[in-house]
């Protein structure tokens, strides 16, 4: 938990993970709003998250509803040798499936 408090407080980091490590097939510098789903219970089964919908809705509405028009970060990083620039954010939905 830990590390997800530390990436809710500045996702730079991970953000550039994400762009740096890309498949060659699937790369792409746009801006994005990457999801992390963490099933506080037992993060090996977090990628079930994505099956539930309403909890998806309901976070991400939240989230476009309240966030700035500014928002986002500028991310700088390296992929192939090539130096990108683009605008992105983590959102981080966390659900204890045992709390409901």
């Amino acid at each position: 938990m830990e590390l997800v408090n530390e990436i809710e407080k500045d996702p730079t980091v991970l953000i550039r993970w994400l762009y740096e490590n890309q498949g060659e097939r699937r790369f792409d510098a746009s801006n994005r709003l990457f999801l992390v789903l963490i099933n506080e219970d037992d993060f090996f089964q977090s990628w079930q998250l994505k099956r539930n919908r309403t909890l998806l809705a309901k976070k991400i509405g939240k989230y476009l509803d309240t966030i700035p028009a500014s928002a986002g970060r500028t991310v700088k990083f390296s992929w192939d040798g090539t130096k990108y620039e683009t605008t992105a954010d983590v959102l981080v939905v966390r659900h204890s499936p045992a709390k409901g």
